[in-house]
């Protein structure tokens, strides 16, 4: 079994500041980025990565045009025969050539960019599946919200342009159906942990931020957005569209937010509290998680790689779905930390291992046969009773263990696993 591999949140957050404020001095040239076209109804997406992403990626922003236009309540006015441009490039080096050779200017730092004067989206590949989904969903929001609602100029408030994206582009996609404006089953960026932990601040000032008094940043933008599309069972839903519009019209909220949706001094303990119910309830140990519902994820690796309740639980339970070919995989159990922790893992080959990590190194606890797959799946189930775990498939007990840590997941290695139906307590 090989070491796991560990990296942290900070690479994903700082790839995520996709409307920087600088611009590269550079001079177009003409630099050749080769790319292939997919089209759809409104889109044409060039690429130069594999053709499999393409096609997904071609399927996933036209899911979401009928999306962003009952949210936006219209569309983007296309020509006949005209379609909206998108590139995706595979580094960051062919996304910088191709801003070049169209003339526009390099935002510094950025993974993505929407440039208005020739409406086209530029992005490239980010460190995981979900995120670069994420940002290719992001930039297109912007170009569908400029042109649909805007005049294609963007408004004057920060908070508002990247606030309305940030909550609608976390999302769950399964290839086929696209759901916006979730709260992710587990993602590395977590903002409403970092919204929360923001909220909570002694000194932390909500109608600054607002008017721009003071500098801010993405959680608290994708908050006070999610709020007032969301709390008290949409409560706030009528103002927030009178503000949309005077916002979209080229009002600034410093003149108009209070007037319109209340006084920020009296939502912001609103919020605070609403943020407590909004967290995330898994956490990816490991990159390459990707929430497919409330309780249903997707974890893809050639490692070993877990996937953990946020809180300590005393008992989990997952349905594994089999996949064709060769995969391990099954329930994270005893978890301490990134290098202390025990997973219990069937194969493809109709056997089971308990692995336990620990000082750098993998013991195996037990080998045994696992019982048969029901119609294609398997029922894992975790339960701890003071010091010991009792790990069953399709309640067929694989063993109990007596293992420190007092975090539940789903686990995997060197394979690609679908896990549905998680419950823990």
């Amino acid at each position: 079994m090989r070491t796991t591999v560990f990296v942290s949140a900070v690479l994903l957050l700082l790839l995520l500041a996709v409307e920087p404020f600088a611009f590269a001095d550079e001079q177009p040239k003409d630099t050749g980025v080769a790319c292939k076209t997919y089209e759809s109804e409104h889109y044409r997406l060039y690429t130069n990565i594999d053709t499999a992403t393409s096609e997904d990626y071609s399927r996933a922003i036209e899911a979401a045009w009928p999306l962003l236009e009952e949210f936006f309540e219209g569309a983007p006015r296309l020509r006949k025969g005209e379609k909206l441009d998108v590139y995706f490039l595979a580094t960051q080096e062919d996304w910088q050539a191709k801003l070049k050779e169209d003339g526009v200017g390099i935002p510094i730092g950025a993974g993505g960019y929407y440039w208005p004067g020739n409406k086209t989206v530029y992005l490239w590949k980010q460190p995981t599946l979900y995120n670069s989904r994420q940002l290719l969903l992001h930039e297109c929001m912007h170009q569908f919200h400029f042109i649909a609602k805007c005049k294609n100029v963007g408004p004057r408030d920060t908070w508002y342009i990247e606030g309305i994206v940030e909550n609608l582009s976390r999302h769950y996609w399964d290839g086929e159906k696209l759901t916006l404006g979730v709260i992710p089953f587990c993602s590395l960026a977590n903002y409403p942990k970092l919204a929360l932990e923001l909220f909570e601040r002694d000194d932390y000032d909500l109608g600054a931020m607002i008017t721009g008094e003071r500098g801010s940043g993405r959680p608290e933008w994708w908050a006070l957005v999610r709020y007032l599309l969301n709390a008290d069972d949409g409560k706030y839903l009528p103002a927030w569209k009178k503000l949309c519009k005077k916002l979209d019209g080229g009002q600034s909220a410093k003149n108009v937010f209070k007037s319109t949706v209340g006084d920020p001094a009296k939502l912001q303990p609103k919020i605070l509290e609403w943020l407590k119910t909004q967290q995330e309830p898994f956490v990816p140990v490991w990159n390459e998680w990707q929430g497919q519902g409330a309780n249903a994820v997707v974890g893809t690796s050639t490692v070993t790689s877990g996937c953990r309740a946020r809180d300590d639980a005393t008992e989990i339970s997952a349905t594994l779905v089999v996949p064709e070919g060769s995969w391990k995989g099954g329930l994270l159990v005893g978890f301490e930390d990134s290098e202390s922790y025990t997973v219990a893992l069937l194969n493809s080959e109709g056997g089971f291992s308990i692995n336990q990590r620990i000082e750098q190194r993998w013991n195996v606890l037990k080998r045994g046969t696992a019982p048969e797959p029901v119609e294609g799946k398997y029922h894992l189930k975790a339960v701890r009773k003071d010091a010991s775990i009792t790990i069953s498939a399709n309640d067929v007990e694989l063993g109990s263990f007596e293992l420190k840590g007092s975090k539940l997941g789903v686990c995997l290695e060197n394979c690609t696993l679908r896990f549905t139906d998680i419950e823990w307590k």
